[in-house]
């Protein structure tokens, strides 16, 4: 038996998928500042930038089916048994970390936060060159991710890492 039962059944099954891509947007940026002296031609420049709104972004991956399972809401502590019965403390994921415990600490201190989720956002960026078509441009994408995602997803799976 096919999984729709014809081309409408399909696109009603698609329009009613919860994950969508973010749009892009993009602006315009210069140089508002004084200008004295020698002026270096970046300050005369005009930069484009392109992004994605973060708020949708980690809504997506926070909502995502497929992270149910691999997602942290709270701090935790791991132990490990050694083989003559001590234990020790194992970090492996950004919420068994000390540092989780300290800020959840932190915004527990405000009434206002209480029931809340604790979602750490992790970003980063790295040079791209990028030679074909564009003459030898250089770009620095940013990326991001929660650090409620545990880590064997994000070097998994692509949709727990997305470019800003």
């Amino acid at each position: 038996m096919p999984p729709f039962a014809d081309h409408q059944d399909l696109y009603t099954t698609i329009d009613a998928t919860p994950l969508g891509d973010v749009p892009w947007s993009s602006h315009s940026i210069s140089y508002m500042g004084d200008r004295t002296g020698d002026i270096p031609p970046w300050m005369d420049a005009s930069y484009e930038f392109h992004f994605r709104n973060p708020h949708k972004l980690v809504q997506n991956i926070l909502k995502n089916p497929d992270f149910k399972d691999e997602l942290d809401y709270t701090p935790y502590c791991e132990w490990e048994e050694r083989s003559d019965g001590t234990h020790s403390r194992r970090w492996h994921d950004l919420m068994s970390a000390d540092w989780a415990w300290n800020q959840v600490d932190i915004i527990a201190q405000d009434p206002e936060t209480h029931g809340s989720t604790f979602v750490p956002i992790i970003l980063g960026s790295d040079k791209t060159t990028v030679s074909v078509v564009t003459g030898q441009n250089n770009y620095y994408p940013l990326y991001l991710s929660v650090g409620n995602v545990r880590n064997n997803v994000h070097h998994a799976h692509c949709n727990a890492v997305v470019l800003q």
